[in-house]
């Protein structure tokens, strides 16, 4: 789980930030705390053993783990084809918000000045 990242349709594919976010991402090592029996999945308590040192980013990685664990799987490689779809839409998502932010931040600092 948490592999590679394809950007969404209408993405930029090539973007540096999503690069680092994606390799935070890989870096990451968690125990899913799920139990799936006959498509039924119980959840557990989803652990992060090694963080990637980014919090937002080990934080989605857990809702993405949380996530799937509230759908029907029918074999642990449904689950983690699911959780790494999530955890990748998730990261272009804090892409933009951190780019919003940003832009907020020099905004606010020019209308200062």
């Amino acid at each position: 789980a948490l592999t590679q990242a394809e950007a969404p349709a209408g993405e930029p594919a090539n973007d540096n930030e999503i690069v680092v976010l994606t390799e935070r991402l890989r870096s990451i090592r968690l125990s899913p705390g799920v139990t799936i029996r006959k498509g039924v999945v119980t959840p557990g308590t989803c652990k992060i053993k090694r963080s990637s040192g980014d919090a937002e980013v080990d934080a989605l990685a857990g809702d993405a783990v949380a996530l799937c664990g509230t759908r029907p799987q029918p074999s642990r490689k449904a689950f983690n084809t699911c959780v790494d779809k999530e955890a990748i839409d998730a990261i272009f998502r804090l892409r933009g918000e951190r780019a919003a932010r940003k832009a907020a931040l020099i905004e606010a600092g020019e209308a200062g000045q």
